[in-house]
């Protein structure tokens, strides 16, 4: 059977330019943990990345926030998104990818 491990990553970049880990995070999703369902593993990292999304839209602007979903086999990432502003240039804002 095919196994695939999945973690979801989020991390804020404060003004001072470090970075930091959004609590709780990073998650691991493991197909064992769901009987070896691949499928419903890829559902619910992605579900995981959609909660950070949310968490992180609702958080200050100002900072530069990153999250990613990483195949954990491949060190792949599958999807990234950053929100807000660059700390040392909070007039440009970086758009949603």
């Amino acid at each position: 059977m095919v196994r695939e491990i999945y973690e979801v990553y989020a991390k804020v970049v404060d003004s001072n330019g470090a970075y930091n880990t959004l609590s709780g995070y990073p998650k691991v999703f493991d197909s064992r943990q769901y009987g070896d369902d691949v499928e419903k593993t890829r559902t619910r990292a992605s579900g995981a990345l959609g909660e950070v999304y949310g968490t992180m839209a609702k958080r200050d602007d100002r900072q530069l926030q990153i999250a990613m979903l990483i195949r954990a086999k491949t060190a792949e990432i599958l999807e990234s998104k950053i929100i807000g502003t660059i700390p040392d240039d909070p007039g440009r804002v970086i758009p949603e990818t």
